[in-house]
């Protein structure tokens, strides 16, 4: 997977993964204890930490603050693209780590010293989003300059697994300082946040500001200016420039794919036979986020993953709160089995998808059988019984195994047939455009449905269950073209 004929490339390939994987882990841990700290204050069930909820914290209140920070949060990534191309993915990275974990720290000591001030928790909740913002795009920069291109699905299809890892970091804390030592309900708050700030100052150090493409071209002959080891331009060409402003969402794993080709080297050859490296002419008539939005299918494939990303956010935010009203005993256990589920779902459905070149045909009837899945659940709350909480385990981690791998995987299924567009091809910059309208879409989508929630009471399952079939719904072209597509490869395979 890290593989490399070129000396020491491998290592590096290695570590600069362990360093962003570890990274946006850490960031992530935040969300999940947000998450578990503010399913304890809204619960309207009697509670042992009762005393330290705070009257005007209800769950209509925590909407707002959601869709503030889910709308603040994907509606940068569109516009600070820009930013990150001019100063490094780096840098642009850490900006946004660093302000993530200050803002993180200063939420939790507002709780304490003001805890009523409303206005100005929803203004640092804003600003989170903001700072948010910045740290995916830079991350996916950075692995796009030193990943291999042939390796490189395999391996975003495990990095993915780093939003699950960071849910699980931010439920330990939880559990360790708030069910085990009986810490204050916004101590994991603390805890998560300095880990960011820890990460970020460690990886001021070990992530390099280079790229494998500049790492490589250190082994040129000085002599004849070419490349030392034959294989050495297989690798160079696979590097892309570290462009950030198309990657618009956390788990937007093929979206940078199509700013590749716009950085990627041409080889040619000098009269002596040696590979050299000579840009491509750059490509014409690129169209806007407007025009973007007539392109076939677009609209259909926006709504797609829009229904599917409101369920994953609706799961991520609102899951602790809707177990502690079940009166559930361990409730951040249950709520990383849905973490565990999505690890395996994810790099399952990923290898699955790169063995047998589909996804669409795998990807929608396993969205389905999730929403019978997420159905059960909501059913279990007519069960009165001990029994009952190991149901929820298991269904909680079928949920995670299901909904969540398909998460992980359906951004780039639609990245990958909306490039197949006739109307698109030979045209990388409009591919990039259309993807951004199709993830920034989602992301909006996600952040209103936030607002609904609180009126759905106990019902948010099967909520979730109705957006998971309407997505379903919507990939059904996607379903057909990726069957053409295989027809049309079987017919000429008979041809040949």
């Amino acid at each position: 997977m890290f593989n490399s004929q070129v000396p020491g490339l491998k290592t590096k390939r290695i570590y600069v993964f362990l360093c962003c994987f570890l990274q946006y882990a850490m960031l992530h841990s935040c969300r999940s204890t947000w998450s578990y700290t503010t399913g304890i204050l809204t619960s309207k069930e009697d509670h042992k930490y009762d005393d330290q909820k705070i009257d005007d914290f209800d769950k209509n209140y925590l909407a707002d603050v959601n869709f503030a920070f889910l709308f603040t949060y994907g509606s940068s990534m569109l516009f600070l693209g820009q930013i990150g191309d001019r100063i490094g993915p780096k840098r642009f990275m850490l900006i946004g780590t660093f302000m993530t974990g200050i803002i993180q720290f200063l939420i939790a000591v507002l709780f304490e010293v003001e805890r009523h001030n409303r206005w100005l928790v929803l203004m640092l909740m804003i600003l989170n989003g903001v700072a948010q913002a910045p740290v995916w795009p830079g991350l996916m920069a950075i692995m796009n300059n030193w990943q291999s291109k042939p390796k490189k699905v395999i391996v975003m299809g495990y990095f993915t697994a780093c939003t699950n890892i960071g849910n699980i970091f931010g439920d330990l804390f939880a559990q360790i300082l708030i069910e085990q030592f009986n810490f204050r309900v916004i101590s994991p708050i603390y805890v998560a946040a300095i880990g960011v700030i820890l990460m970020s100052i460690i990886n001021i150090f070990t992530i390099p500001t280079d790229s494998a493409k500049e790492y490589i071209a250190s082994f040129r002959n000085p002599h004849t200016k070419s490349l030392v080891y034959k294989q050495a331009h297989a690798e160079y060409l696979s590097r892309a420039g570290s462009r950030t402003g198309s990657v618009v969402s956390n788990q937007d794993l093929d979206i940078s794919k199509s700013n590749i080709d716009q950085s990627l080297l041409t080889v040619a050859r000098n009269t002596i036979g040696e590979p050299q490296l000579q840009p491509k002419q750059p490509k014409k008539d690129s169209i806007n986020m407007f025009s973007a939005w007539k392109l076939p299918n677009v609209a259909l494939y926006a709504f797609a993953f829009g229904c599917i990303k409101a369920v994953f956010y609706i799961l991520a935010f609102w899951l602790p709160n809707y177990l502690n009203d079940q009166h559930l005993k361990h409730v951040s256990l249950i709520t990383q089995m849905i973490e565990w589920g999505t690890i395996p779902g994810g790099i399952l459905i990923c290898y699955a998808g790169v063995y047998w070149n589909i996804r669409a045909i795998l990807i929608v009837p396993i969205l389905w059988i999730g929403t019978v899945v997420m159905i059960c659940i909501d059913q279990l709350q007519k069960i009165q019984s001990h029994n009952s909480d190991y149901l929820y385990y298991i269904l909680v981690f079928l949920t995670g195994l299901l909904i969540g791998g398909v998460y992980n995987n359906i951004s780039g299924a639609i990245v990958i047939e909306l490039s197949n567009m006739k109307e698109l091809k030979g045209n990388k910059k409009s591919t990039a455009t259309v993807t951004s309208v199709v993830m920034g879409y989602g992301a909006t989508f996600a952040a209103l449905n936030q607002l609904i929630v609180p009126q759905l009471e106990k019902k948010i399952f099967l909520y979730c269950g109705l957006n998971a079939i309407i997505a379903g719904m919507f990939l059904i072209p996607l379903i057909i073209n990726e069957y053409k597509r295989l027809r049309e490869k079987k017919r000429n395979v008979v041809d040949q």
